[in-house]
């Protein structure tokens, strides 16, 4: 389904909107990580329009084996700057993670799953520079919030579930030995057809411009469409480890505790934390210094550090 040209105008409106705010979360999200170098705007796609990166990795030790930490932005597959994420991936950069920073082009440009592509191309991208950063590529982490934890836990689904590559039409060079250890996922989207229901402003038109299709489209096709959009359907024993991140006044909390139900009924490792407070609103666990947030990465720092324990013991 083609967008039409009132639909391209008011998803335009909308994102731009919603980038002209992200700046004035700044200051609620800043934190001051010495010693962290950062490369930023590393053009990892060149037909892309936001197709670019960041890697943020502290300073020392220089020659010691680093996980990966990879991280997507949310704004409803419409909108979302890259930029407002670095605060959060410092913090993994301070605790020994190289962080991958990675930006997608929006729903209006690039139509699903053109973004999970692109966003396979990020992590070859950040791959091929494992050796230059001393990135153990037997440690990553995906990571992301709203929409963003949506297309991580997809990539994630991905990593254990090859059929998707081919589902998708993903050419991905490391697709047969990229191993997920664990997903850190903040005010996430499992299911978009069925999170169009939790009342969340302005859903509908997002999830309908990002697959290019009508909401009566969406639910009359849903079973299929589930099948390349949608994590919650390959939540079984094999998902990745996963910390579930929500906020008890999102009206997308209620995804958060569904799919933390389906990976606990599946058998699959995860762990689920519910901020509250300031921390509340939606993707609140971003400010990850203070409060509830704090207390959130501080968890799920934990979560990963033994997800890739449970890993090496297994192998």
């Amino acid at each position: 389904m083609e967008i039409t040209n009132a639909r391209r105008r008011k998803t335009k409106f909308m994102t731009e909107y919603q980038n002209m705010l992200e700046p004035f979360l700044i200051p609620v999200l800043y934190k001051s990580y010495p010693g962290l170098t950062e490369e930023t705007d590393i053009v990892y796609d060149e037909s892309g329009k936001r197709t670019k990166l960041d890697i943020i990795v502290s300073d020392n030790p220089k020659n010691e084996s680093r996980p990966l930490f990879i991280y997507i932005h949310g704004g409803g597959w419409t909108s979302g700057l890259r930029k407002v994420r670095k605060y959060y991936c410092r913090y993994w950069a301070s605790n020994g993670f190289v962080c991958a920073n990675i930006g997608y082009d929006y729903g209006v440009d690039a139509a699903h799953p053109e973004n999970i592509r692109q966003i396979f191309k990020g992590i070859e991208c950040v791959l091929e520079m494992a050796e230059f950063y001393n990135i153990d590529t037997s440690r990553i982490v995906l990571a992301g919030e709203s929409a963003g934890a949506h297309l991580a836990a997809l990539c994630a689904a991905a990593s254990v579930h090859k059929e998707l590559f081919e589902l998708l039409k993903i050419s991905f060079r490391y697709k047969n030995s990229f191993d997920v250890g664990a997903c850190v996922l903040l005010s996430g989207i499992y299911d978009p057809i069925r999170a169009m229901d939790t009342g969340f402003p302005g859903l509908k038109a997002m999830t309908c411009s990002f697959c290019r299709s009508s909401v009566e489209e969406l639910r009359k096709n849903a079973d299929e469409l589930r099948k390349t959009l949608a994590p919650s359907y390959y939540a079984d024993e094999k998902f990745p480890p996963s910390f579930i991140i929500g906020s008890d006044k999102d009206f997308l909390l209620p995804e958060s505790e569904t799919f933390h139900k389906e990976l606990t009924a599946a058998g699959a490792k995860n762990e689920y934390f519910v901020c509250g407070g300031l921390h509340g609103v939606h993707a609140g666990a971003l400010a990850c210094h203070i409060g509830p947030g704090k207390k959130a990465a501080e968890r799920a720092l934990s979560f990963v550090k033994e997800a890739f324990c449970r890993n090496c013991a297994n192998n």
